[in-house]
C-alpha cells in the first residue's frame, strides 16, 4: 500500500505538505485536487515527449461527511491556488451535464480571447463538486462521454448549432485545454458508473482516489485555511511555465523504467477481467502526465527517476483504489441497474419484437435515457435495427426498433436467399396384415369343389345367392399384389 511520503515529491508536494496541519482532509485527497488544478493551469505550454496534453484528472470518492472531500478540495485551493489565482477566478466552471454544453463552454472561453494580447487561451477547469448529479444526467447524453475522451485526448471537439436564420453553424475546438476534478460516493460510484461506458475507456482516463477524514482539528481554530500561505517556489514556477512552450521529456534511466512499467501493466491486463482491464489500461500516461506536472513546478524538464517514482506512488494508489470500488459487492436489498441495451431488448421482446421510439421510451422511462441515449446504444446493438417510417400524412416519420434475428441478417448482408430447411422423405405406407383363423371342423366332411365365379357386367344388379352348407374355408388365393394378398 502506497503512502503520502511516497508519492509527495518537489514544490507541489511541499505546499501539500505544509498545509496539512491546517486540514481535516486526507493528504492524498488534497494533492488530487492539487495535481488537477496545477495541471489545468499549464494547459497549452507544457507538454508531454509525444505532444499529449499533461493534464490531470482526478475524483476524490469518500462518504458524505466522513470524507472531508469538500474540506480536502478548499485546503488545494489554498495550498496551490494562489500561485495561479488568476487562472482559477476566470477560468474554473462547474454544472457541465451534456457533450454540447462541454463543447459550447470550451469555445466561448476561445472566442473571447481571440483578441487578448496575450494571444488565444482556451484553458478551462471544470470541478465538479457533486459529480453524481452530473452523472445522472450525463448518462442520458449521446455525447457526454465521448467528448471528454477528445478533451483528455487533446483532439478537436465539434458541435453543431442552430444560428441565425436557421442556419446550422458548427463551434469546433481544435485544441481543448480541459482540466477536470470531482466528488463521489463509493455507493453511488458503483451505481453510475456504469459498463457500457466503462467499456469506451473514458473513465480509465480518470484517476480516483478514496479518501477519509484525516484528523479532527479543534473547534476553538476559527476558519483555519486562513494559516496557509502562499507558495512562491509555486509562484515562480507557474510564471516560467506560462512564459514559454516547454516540452517534458524522460531521462535514460527514467525512460527505463517506464517502459518496464509498461511491459507489466500490459500484461497483468491480459489476465484481468474486462470490466476491471478497462478501468486501468491508461495508468502508464497517467504516470507520465503526473511526472511531466511535478516536473514543471521544480522548472525543469527532464525527468529523473525520483519525480517518475513519487508520479508512480500516487498512480498505484489510484488503482488500488479501482480496483477495490470495482469489486467491492453491491449493498443488500439493492440491485444494480440494467444496462440500456438490455432495457431496449426486454421492451422489445415485450412488444412482440417491434416498437415505435415513444413507447420505447416510455416503456425505459425518462429517468433513465432520453431518445438520443436510446437511439445511440440501440445503433450499438448487433440484434436490433432501426427504421423511419413514413406515416403518410404531414406528420413526421415515425422510428420504429426491431429484433432481428442474427442468422437471417448475416444471410441477407451477403446477399444470400435463406436455406428452406430439409424435408423428410414421407415414408410409403406399408400394409397391415389381418391374419385370419381357420375354424376346426366339427365332424369330418366330404370337401366340395368351390362355386364358379360369377362374373358381374358393369351396371348389373347383386347377383342372389342361394346359402350353401357350410364347410372348411377356401385356401387364400395367392397374389403379388401385397394389398389383395391382405384381404
Amino acid at each position: 500500500m502506497t503512502t503520502w511520503e511516497q508519492m509527495k515529491y518537489g514544490p507541489l508536494g511541499d505546499a501539500v505538505e505544509a498545509s496539512l496541519e491546517w486540514s481535516e482532509g486526507d493528504p492524498i485527497g488534497i494533492y488530487a485536487a492539487a495535481l488537477s488544478m496545477w495541471s489545468a493551469a499549464l494547459a497549452g505550454r507544457v507538454v508531454q515527449p509525444n505532444g499529449r496534453p499533461v493534464s490531470v484528472w482526478t475524483v476524490m470518492v469518500g462518504r458524505s461527511k466522513t470524507g472531508r472531500k469538500g474540506f480536502a478540495l478548499a485546503t488545494a485551493r489554498a495550498a496551490v491556488g494562489a500561485s495561479i489565482a488568476g487562472f482559477m477566478a476566470r477560468r474554473e466552471r462547474k454544472g457541465i451535464k451534456s457533450g454540447a454544453a462541454l463543447v459550447t463552454t470550451l469555445f466561448e472561453v476561445v472566442q473571447d480571447t481571440l483578441a487578448a494580447e496575450d494571444g488565444v487561451d482556451g484553458r478551462v477547469l471544470v470541478i465538479e463538486d457533486e459529480w453524481a448529479s452530473t452523472l445522472r444526467l450525463a448518462n442520458r447524453d449521446a455525447t457526454y462521454y465521448d467528448q471528454l475522451i477528445c478533451a483528455w485526448d487533446g483532439t478537436a471537439l465539434v458541435n453543431t448549432i442552430k444560428g441565425k436564420g436557421g442556419k446550422r453553424e458548427e463551434e469546433r475546438v481544435d485544441d481543448p485545454l480541459l482540466g477536470f476534478h470531482g466528488h463521489i460516493q463509493p455507493a453511488r460510484w458503483r451505481r453510475l458508473i456504469r459498463s457500457e461506458e466503462a467499456f469506451s475507456g473514458v473513465f480509465n482516463r480518470l484517476l480516483p482516489v478514496e479518501v477519509d477524514q484525516s484528523k479532527r482539528l479543534s473547534s476553538r481554530i476559527k476558519s483555519p485555511l486562513t494559516n496557509i500561505k502562499e507558495s512562491a517556489t509555486l509562484t515562480r514556477a507557474y510564471k516560467w511555465a506560462r512564459a514559454e512552450p516547454r516540452v517534458i521529456e524522460l531521462s535514460d534511466a527514467a525512460a527505463d523504467r517506464h517502459d518496464r512499467y509498461r511491459e507489466e501493466l500490459e500484461d497483468s491486463l491480459r489476465d484481468l477481467p474486462e470490466e476491471l482491464s478497462c478501468l486501468i489500461e491508461r495508468a502508464d500516461e497517467h504516470l507520465l502526465r503526473i511526472a511531466c506536472v511535478i516536473t514543471a513546478a521544480e522548472r525543469k524538464t527532464l525527468i529523473t527517476v525520483r519525480a517518475w517514482e513519487a508520479a508512480r506512488a500516487f498512480v498505484d494508489y489510484s488503482m488500488s483504489s479501482v480496483r477495490r470500488l470495482a469489486t467491492e459487492a453491491e449493498p443488500r436489498g439493492r440491485r444494480a441497474p440494467k444496462p440500456l441495451p438490455e432495457l431496449i431488448r426486454d421492451v422489445l421482446q415485450r412488444y412482440g419484437g417491434e416498437v415505435r421510439s415513444g413507447d420505447l421510451l416510455r416503456a425505459i422511462g425518462s429517468t433513465r435515457a432520453n431518445a438520443a441515449g436510446i437511439r445511440a446504444a440501440a445503433e450499438d446493438m448487433g440484434d436490433v435495427e432501426i427504421e423511419t417510417v413514413k406515416t403518410g400524412g404531414r406528420g413526421a416519420p415515425s422510428i420504429v426498433y426491431r429484433l432481428v434475428n442474427q442468422a437471417e441478417k448475416a444471410v441477407q448482408e451477403q446477399g444470400q436467399p435463406t436455406a428452406e430447411p430439409a424435408m423428410e422423405p414421407t415414408p410409403i405406407p406399408q400394409p397391415r396384415l389381418r391374419v385370419v383363423e381357420q375354424p376346426t371342423p366339427v365332424r369330418a366332411t366330404t370337401p366340395r369343389k368351390p362355386a364358379a365365379r360369377t362374373a358381374v357386367r358393369a351396371g348389373a344388379g347383386p347377383v342372389s345367392r342361394k346359402p350353401s352348407t357350410p364347410g372348411p374355408a377356401p385356401a387364400p388365393i395367392s397374389s403379388s399384389n401385397p394389398f389383395l394378398a391382405a384381404l
